[in-house]
């Protein structure tokens, strides 16, 4: 019960109703020019804009970023069930788990590398 009184909770419904609006506004914008599968890359870009330059002219306040840094660690688990469905997956593939593996590192792991790197020097 006294970790529920250490959370801020004000704090996590702004971070929470950040990250849905950006992304759902950024869906539905990229629904109307026909790309909705752009939609979640949208919205992470423009969030990280738009954080970029709030910082520029005004500091970014430590009960958001600690908010933000519990929701990422605490989220993580999240991602267990995708990847034990990844696993299952990865055992039926047989002799092309090499190119999976490549596209999976080049398309995820990269990325999200680059744009912790960006998020860390500028936020």
């Amino acid at each position: 019960m006294d970790r529920l009184k250490q959370i801020d909770w004000l704090a996590w419904t702004v971070t929470l109703s950040l990250i849905v609006i950006f992304r759902e506004a950024a869906v539905w914008i990229m629904t109307q020019v026909k790309f909705p599968e752009l939609g979640n890359l949208v919205g992470l870009i423009s969030l990280l804009i738009c954080l970029l330059v709030w910082r520029r002219f005004k500091k970014i306040s430590p009960r958001i970023i600690d908010s933000n840094n519990r929701l990422m660690k605490e989220s993580s688990f999240a991602f267990l069930p995708i990847c034990a469905g990844s696993l299952l997956t990865m055992v039926q593939m047989g002799k092309s788990i090499p190119v999976f593996l490549f596209v999976m590192v080049v398309s995820t792991l990269i990325p999200l590398w680059v744009y912790a790197k960006m998020a860390k020097r500028w936020l």
